[in-house]
């Protein structure tokens, strides 16, 4: 009965967990920004979508740890296709996808964003008319 008792305390204190959250590896973080890319184009009501950057390969960044990339290009031909227009269709749509915060200070045609859950940093672009430009890329990471 003893013995049931600590292995019943042990466990219920390896559940209790640390307050940090898992560490992802970089495989499942740039599988996840590639669906945050993906789903903010689509929200977007981008067309013509080119992905310019496949990812899918670690890219090494120091002490044993690595980064995925992934980006993609696209238009979208509603309304004036302003770039400052075309940012905030993009900025809207990823807001519905994850919750990213403003990384670096705005400026009118580009946003840097990242999101320290999902270990992902994403940069939104409108170069020209009609034009969606995001790019993006995981934390330094354990490969995986």
């Amino acid at each position: 009965m003893v013995l049931m008792s600590w292995v019943a305390l042990f466990v219920l204190a390896g559940c209790g967990g640390s307050n940090d959250p898992e560490v992802p590896t970089a495989a499942e973080a740039g599988a996840t920004l590639k669906e945050h890319i993906n789903r903010t184009l689509e929200g977007a009501q981008a067309k013509t979508i080119e992905v310019t950057d496949p990812g899918g390969r670690d890219v090494p960044c120091g002490e044993g740890k690595v980064k995925r990339t992934y980006a993609a290009t696209a238009r979208n031909d509603i309304g004036s296709g302003d770039p400052n227009s075309m940012l905030l269709v993009m900025v809207g749509a990823l807001d519905i996808v994850a919750e990213y915060e403003l990384n670096a200070p705005g400026q009118p045609t580009v946003q840097d964003l990242v999101n320290k859950e999902y270990k992902t940093h994403i940069v939104l672009s409108s170069p020209a008319e009609h034009v969606m430009v995001i790019r993006g890329e995981t934390d330094c990471l354990p490969p995986g």
